[in-house]
C-alpha cells in the first residue's frame, strides 16, 4: 500500500482553540480512505511560521525534509497537506526550492483546498501546474508580508506613543 503522511502547520498554537488541527486532520484522514493511501505519519508544526522558513529549518517540517533527502521516504509516497501555504509562506523561489526537492525525490504532494495532486511528471508536462503552484506560493508570501508590515507599524506607532497610552494589556 502506498504510504502517506500528512503535514499540518499553524502559525500559532493560539490556532489550537479554533478548527484549524481538526479541519487539517480530517481532510488528510479522508483523502488517504478515498485514495487507499495508508496515513503513516502526521507531521504537526503548531506554532511555527512559515514565513521567514522556520518551518524548514528547524520545524517537524525539516525532519522529514532530511528524510526524504536520504532516500528514506519511499518514492511513490504522499505528502498531503491543505493548501500549498501550510508547506511554506517563504519567499517564492525558497518555496518553490522545496516544493520542487520533494517532488525530485519522488514524493507526490497532494493539496486537498484545491484537488490538486503534484508529481514531478505532472509539473514537467502540465505547465498551467505550475504557475498555479507559483501563484499559490506568491499569494502566501505575499499575504504574510502584509500582515508582517502592519504589525511593525503599530508597534512602532505603540513605542512613539508609549507615554501618552498603554502599550499593551499585560501588566509586568
Amino acid at each position: 500500500m502506498v504510504k502517506g503522511y500528512s503535514y499540518i502547520r499553524m502559525s500559532t498554537d493560539i490556532q489550537l482553540k479554533g478548527d484549524s488541527l481538526r479541519r487539517q486532520m480530517e481532510m488528510s484522514e479522508r483523502y488517504c480512505e478515498e485514495n487507499n493511501i495508508e496515513l503513516v505519519e502526521s507531521i504537526q508544526d503548531i506554532g511555527v511560521s512559515g514565513f521567514r522558513g522556520k518551518n524548514t529549518s528547524e520545524g517537524s517540517l525539516s525532519r522529514f525534509l532530511k528524510v526524504v533527502d536520504e532516500g528514506k521516504i519511499d518514492e511513490g509516497s504522499y505528502l498531503i497537506i491543505e493548501s500549498l501555504d501550510r508547506l511554506s509562506r517563504d519567499k517564492v523561489l525558497s518555496a518553490f526550492g522545496i516544493f520542487s526537492s520533494i517532488l525530485s525525490k519522488g514524493v507526490t504532494i497532494v493539496t486537498l483546498q484545491d484537488n490538486q495532486v503534484y508529481t514531478s511528471e505532472t509539473v514537467n508536462e502540465n505547465p498551467g501546474q505550475l504557475f498555479l503552484s507559483l501563484g499559490v506560493m506568491l499569494r502566501s508570501h505575499d499575504e504574510s508580508k502584509t500582515k508582517s508590515n502592519r504589525l511593525l507599524s503599530v508597534w512602532k506607532h505603540k513605542r512613539e506613543n508609549y507615554k501618552s497610552k498603554i502599550l499593551t494589556s499585560r501588566c509586568p
